[in-house]
């Protein structure tokens, strides 16, 4: 006969969700598992097993409660799902709970080996990326505190930290490069920041993004061309910088003409190039002006070619969009990679 060992749960680091709250939670979870399991092993008396998971049940509550509390707090998105599983174990809890306490069941190897396997399970899946977020909104949130104060190293210290473990390219410049000046913007058009100080952000994420470009460049080749750029007079060139490095990043050869592009240089730079798109980015709705020139002598000269359009003045603006032929706008990154995929 095989010895069931009287802890059949360890807390370790792994599980951990980076706060500490709930940290602690989870070990003492783990603890009153492990003295149900060891009582009911010893064959204590029904009342000293009845007061155990009692105090289980009630423990799982306030522990459920402090993990909907922190997801709340930080707009979980996967946060009804985390709900859903945490009541579905607590109406297991309440209904084994209910029977013993009829005298309808007793506290079995099968029901500890359960809830060590949920918790286990719960742990380091569940759990795990409530965690994973956690730890990303508390870089996010440190990496625009930095941003924002005009810590050029202290920015450089996150991201070097970031890409020596492993992020994705999607993660930094979705999650961190395009969230943080996103709020930047917000906060400047709200007047709570000034043009310097969104100028400076603007500056050490063009800084920043130069550190993550080599591994945007190591990335296969798949034999397709872009040219990106911002129309004539536009001098914000962020976002158009954001597009070119994804376009290189997912494996196209994307030629980045930076801000003011006059529409002759254009003109003639896709001649030279023969690209499978052309991408303009337009930040302020005063260049929409230029932009519908832009589009209208393209077509003229090239009228097959593909053109993608975004940018703050479409996106913030809400500005009625130039309709031509092959014209395509989108919006956010994410939209620009699901464009890619369909290529």
């Amino acid at each position: 006969m095989s010895i069931v060992p009287v802890n059949i749960l360890e807390w370790t680091p792994e599980y951990a969700v980076h706060n500490a709250e709930i940290d602690e939670d989870h070990r003492h979870f783990y603890g009153l598992i492990n003295r149900l399991h060891e009582a009911m092993l010893a064959g204590q008396g029904r009342e000293i097993l009845e007061t155990l998971l009692s105090g289980l049940t009630t423990y799982a509550l306030k522990h459920f409660a402090h993990e909907e509390k922190l997801m709340a707090e930080i707009h979980y998105p996967r946060m009804t799902d985390h709900i859903q599983a945490h009541e579905e174990l607590h109406r297991r809890l309440q209904d084994v709970a209910a029977r013993f306490d009829r005298g309808e069941s007793a506290i079995t190897i099968e029901l500890t080996l359960f809830l060590s396997g949920w918790l286990k399970n719960h742990t380091t899946s569940v759990d795990r990326r409530l965690g994973e977020y956690v730890k990303a909104e508390r870089d996010f949130k440190a990496y625009l505190d930095r941003l924002l104060s005009g810590d050029l190293r202290g920015c450089g210290a996150i991201v070097r930290r970031l890409l020596a473990g492993g992020v994705s390219f999607r993660d930094l410049y979705v999650n961190l490069f395009q969230r943080a000046m996103y709020e930047t913007g917000e906060l400047w058009m709200k007047k709570k920041i000034s043009v310097a100080t969104e100028h400076l952000a603007t500056t050490i994420t063009m800084s920043m993004m130069a550190q993550a470009r080599p591994t945007v460049l190591d990335s296969p080749r798949n034999g397709k061309k872009a040219v990106v750029t911002c129309v004539g007079g536009e001098l914000h060139q962020l976002g158009g910088q954001m597009v070119s490095d994804t376009l290189d990043f997912l494996g196209w050869d994307s030629f980045f003409l930076g801000a003011n592009t006059p529409v002759e240089g254009l003109l003639e730079m896709v001649g030279e190039k023969q690209p499978d798109v052309l991408a303009l980015s337009v930040s302020l709705s005063n260049h929409v002006g230029q932009f519908k020139e832009t589009v209208e002598r393209t077509r003229a000269m090239f009228p097959s070619l593909e053109i993608l359009a975004g940018g703050q003045a479409f996106l913030r603006d809400q500005l009625e969009p130039v309709h031509a032929p092959h014209l395509q706008y989108l919006r956010t990154l994410d939209e620009l990679e699901t464009w890619i995929g369909t290529r």
